[in-house]
């Protein structure tokens, strides 16, 4: 996409549209010429609730390794040497613990991966709060249900993605964050928008979709 008045095109490859989606994205995308980002969407608000399943069973869990094992992983030499970014909402309920995993991956293979996380989604210690304070379904009004939730998250937007990218981030992993926001972080480090600059964040949002 460029921006008005510029030459700049920056390529973004989506890689996947959920945590189950097909491995043979990773390296069609890498075919493409000047590629500069691949995107993971992996969430959805089932998945959501099966992860958060996940870390309750086991702290250190809360997503998939398949990101690593599977997505990413084989192919860190070649995203590295060709500086590829990668941005993904695959860190579920644990973004360290699978931030944590790709540097341990990217050590074994003697390269430093430099990964940032994207955290503060996950609300469910404010429960209590939010009950006492009369917190009611926005569709039929109903109270918090004492028993039953599953995961409590809020939609991170697309900024604090651009801000790890600025600082210097190879690999970008979120939490529940808006599916546009993977596509438009990287588009508003590229090419410097601000939050009012709604024409062209409402564009990249159209792209992210």
């Amino acid at each position: 996409m460029a921006s008005s008045g510029q030459h700049k095109v920056i390529r973004i490859g989506g890689a996947s549209g959920a945590l189950n989606d097909s491995i043979i994205a990773v390296p069609q995308l890498l075919r493409v010429p000047n590629l500069n980002y691949l995107v993971f969407d992996y969430l959805g608000e089932g998945a959501m609730g099966l992860f958060r399943q996940m870390k309750v069973a086991d702290p250190n869990s809360g997503f998939l390794p398949d990101f690593v094992d599977l997505h990413v992983g084989p192919y860190l030499a070649d995203l590295k040497a060709r500086s590829v970014k990668v941005v993904s909402n695959a860190g579920g309920m644990n973004p360290e613990g699978l931030a944590e995993m790709i540097r341990q991956r990217g050590r074994e293979m003697g390269l430093e991966i430099r990964v940032a996380t994207v955290t503060g989604d996950d609300i469910e210690l404010l429960v209590p709060q939010l009950r006492a304070e009369g917190l009611r379904d926005m569709f039929n009004g109903k109270e918090l249900p004492d028993e039953g939730l599953g995961a409590v998250n809020v939609y991170l937007g697309a900024f604090p993605i651009a801000a790890a990218l600025a600082a210097g981030a190879d690999v970008v992993i979120t939490g529940r964050v808006v599916d546009s926001a993977l596509v438009l972080g990287p588009l508003i480090h590229e090419f410097g928008w601000g939050p009012q600059d709604y024409n062209l964040l409402a564009a990249g949002t159209t792209a992210g979709h």
